[in-house]
Protein backbone atom coordinates (compact mmCIF):
# COMPACT_ATOMS: atom_id res chain seq x y z
CA UNK A 1 0.00 0.00 0.00
CA UNK A 2 1.30 3.88 -0.40
CA UNK A 3 0.83 6.73 1.75
CA UNK A 4 1.19 10.13 0.92
CA UNK A 5 2.33 13.56 2.97
CA UNK A 6 2.96 16.54 0.75
CA UNK A 7 5.62 15.46 -1.61
CA UNK A 8 6.64 12.40 0.17
CA UNK A 9 5.08 8.36 -0.57
CA UNK A 10 6.29 5.50 0.78
CA UNK A 11 4.86 1.48 0.12
CA UNK A 12 4.15 0.39 3.77
CA UNK A 13 2.81 -3.13 4.64
CA UNK A 14 -0.68 -3.24 5.52
CA UNK A 15 0.00 -3.51 9.72
CA UNK A 16 1.78 -0.03 9.60
CA UNK A 17 -1.33 1.55 7.96
CA UNK A 18 -2.82 2.82 11.26
CA UNK A 19 0.34 4.32 12.30
CA UNK A 20 0.92 6.33 8.95
CA UNK A 21 -2.50 7.24 8.95
CA UNK A 22 -1.96 9.28 12.75
CA UNK A 23 1.37 10.36 11.55
CA UNK A 24 -0.32 12.59 8.78
CA UNK A 25 -0.22 10.41 5.85
CA UNK A 26 -3.01 9.96 3.20
CA UNK A 27 -3.34 6.20 2.15
CA UNK A 28 -3.19 6.95 -1.94
CA UNK A 29 -4.39 4.85 -4.85
CA UNK A 30 -2.25 5.38 -8.53
CA UNK A 31 -5.15 5.97 -11.03
CA UNK A 32 -3.98 7.28 -14.28
CA UNK A 33 -0.03 8.48 -13.06
CA UNK A 34 -1.69 10.40 -10.16
CA UNK A 35 -1.85 9.85 -6.92
CA UNK A 36 -5.56 9.52 -5.94
CA UNK A 37 -6.60 9.75 -2.26
CA UNK A 38 -8.45 6.72 -0.72
CA UNK A 39 -8.44 7.18 2.86
CA UNK A 40 -7.88 10.71 4.37
CA UNK A 41 -4.82 10.88 7.49
CA UNK A 42 -5.98 10.95 10.37
CA UNK A 43 -3.98 13.10 12.20
CA UNK A 44 -0.58 14.95 11.97
CA UNK A 45 -2.26 17.59 9.49
CA UNK A 46 -0.54 21.21 9.62
CA UNK A 47 -1.43 23.84 7.32
CA UNK A 48 -0.52 27.16 6.57
CA UNK A 49 -1.13 30.32 7.39
CA UNK A 50 -2.50 31.26 3.95
CA UNK A 51 -4.75 27.65 4.10
CA UNK A 52 -5.60 28.50 7.39
CA UNK A 53 -7.07 32.22 6.32
CA UNK A 54 -9.03 30.83 3.56
CA UNK A 55 -10.56 28.61 5.64
CA UNK A 56 -11.38 30.70 8.25
CA UNK A 57 -13.01 33.07 5.51
CA UNK A 58 -14.84 30.25 4.01
CA UNK A 59 -16.58 29.59 7.09
CA UNK A 60 -17.39 33.27 7.92
CA UNK A 61 -18.81 33.31 4.50
CA UNK A 62 -20.71 30.08 4.90
CA UNK A 63 -22.38 31.22 8.39
CA UNK A 64 -23.45 34.36 7.42
CA UNK A 65 -25.31 32.59 4.21
CA UNK A 66 -26.66 29.85 6.97
CA UNK A 67 -28.29 32.55 8.81
CA UNK A 68 -29.80 34.38 5.68
CA UNK A 69 -31.16 31.16 4.33
CA UNK A 70 -32.59 30.18 7.70
CA UNK A 71 -34.27 33.44 7.85
CA UNK A 72 -35.60 32.98 4.63
CA UNK A 73 -37.04 29.64 5.47
CA UNK A 74 -38.75 31.29 8.49
CA UNK A 75 -40.47 34.13 6.08
CA UNK A 76 -41.89 31.23 3.79
CA UNK A 77 -43.02 28.75 6.46
CA UNK A 78 -44.87 32.08 7.92
CA UNK A 79 -46.14 33.00 4.22
CA UNK A 80 -47.11 29.11 3.60
CA UNK A 81 -48.97 29.21 7.02
CA UNK A 82 -51.04 32.34 6.08
CA UNK A 83 -51.69 30.81 2.78
CA UNK A 84 -52.89 27.88 4.18
CA UNK A 85 -55.41 29.75 7.23
CA UNK A 86 -57.11 31.92 4.19
CA UNK A 87 -57.73 28.86 2.03
CA UNK A 88 -59.76 26.89 5.04
CA UNK A 89 -61.07 30.34 5.78
CA UNK A 90 -62.57 30.20 2.04
CA UNK A 91 -64.08 27.10 2.32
Amino acid sequence: MKVRKENRVLTVDEADKAFYLSEGYDVVEVENGEYVVSEKATGGRTYTIAEYSKLEAENAELKAENTSLKAATKKLKAENTGKNTEKSEKS
